[in-house]
């Protein structure tokens, strides 16, 4: 079962009719068949897996889109025995290019045909729950500003990012009953947020651990350090970014946050988030 978000990335919705006509003939190709099912709006993903899971007995059901996308479709198949599928066609792609999953469509369509259902972990904030990454602070800000552009893709989100960056300010944060002040505060399953920005370079998804990096105040001009080190894949603890591995947390605010899960922002309702991992929960197919 295929599952296509056309708002993902910025030309799946031009291309849909590629899209459907590539996926119909690899599976016949591969001797199989294919269902194919389109988004309509934000969580109707979650509700097509709902409705069609008992239907058959699926090799897996496809995430046709991003990081948002792969959310939705994953989390009803927590803990089944159904393997999640992804073939990246969103704006970021960060789940899929850390599991190497290629981004042109016929060679992870390819990959997802003749590959092998692994497990990994998966995250949850509260009730909510992740694969790749989420946080709060400066990420969701942005992911908050992004999502209400037009235009999607790398450079509208570097430009959102930019014109951010010179007014944000840092955040009090209670980790663990610790005050801090923090720029952004991420919670990484996977090691990066899309795009090869690898904000926790050693994240394993089956180490049944999320990493948790806070990056403190700093000077407007150790902007360019930082981005530098983000994509570059070199980030790593030092004066102004500390990294913790945890299996449960305790984030606590001054007033409800707007948090981000696998780029997607939402407004939390409460000051209080739990964030804890989920080993071994969802199979993927690589």
């Amino acid at each position: 079962m295929f599952i296509l978000n056309p708002n993902s990335g910025t030309a799946l919705g031009k291309y849909a009719d590629v899209v459907e006509k590539t996926i119909r003939s690899f599976a016949k190709k591969y001797g199989t068949d294919a269902t194919i099912l389109f988004t309509k709006e934000r969580a109707h993903a979650t509700e097509l897996v709902a409705e069609n899971l008992t239907a058959r007995n699926w090799q897996a059901v496809v995430a046709v889109g991003g990081d948002g996308t792969v959310n939705e479709i994953a989390k009803p198949l927590v803990g089944t025995n159904t393997p999640v599928g992804i073939l990246p066609m969103g704006s970021g792609n960060g789940l899929a290019r850390h599991l190497g999953i290629p981004l042109k469509l016929e060679a992870s369509l390819k990959r997802l045909f003749e590959g092998t259902a692994t497990t990994m972990d998966s995250g949850q904030l509260n009730e909510i729950p992740f694969f790749c990454t989420a946080g709060m602070g400066f990420d969701a800000y942005v992911g908050h500003l992004f999502s209400q552009q037009i235009e999607r893709g790398l450079a509208t989100y570097v430009n959102v990012s930019f014109q951010a960056y010179w007014s944000y300010k840092p955040q009090h944060f209670r980790l663990n009953g610790l005050d801090t002040n923090a720029f952004s505060l991420s919670i990484a399953n996977a090691g990066q947020f899309g795009n090869n920005a690898w904000i926790a370079p050693e994240a394993s998804l089956q180490d049944g651990l999320l990493d948790i990096c806070t990056i403190k105040p700093f000077p407007k001009w150790y902007g360019t350090a930082l981005a530098y080190q983000l994509f570059t894949r070199q980030m790593k603890s030092s004066k102004y970014i500390d990294y913790q591995s945890i299996t449960h947390a305790v984030i606590e605010t001054d007033i409800p946050p707007m948090i981000h899960y696998d780029g997607e922002p939402f407004q939390m309702d409460t000051t209080r988030i739990e964030v804890r991992i989920k080993p071994q929960s969802l199979k993927v197919i690589l």
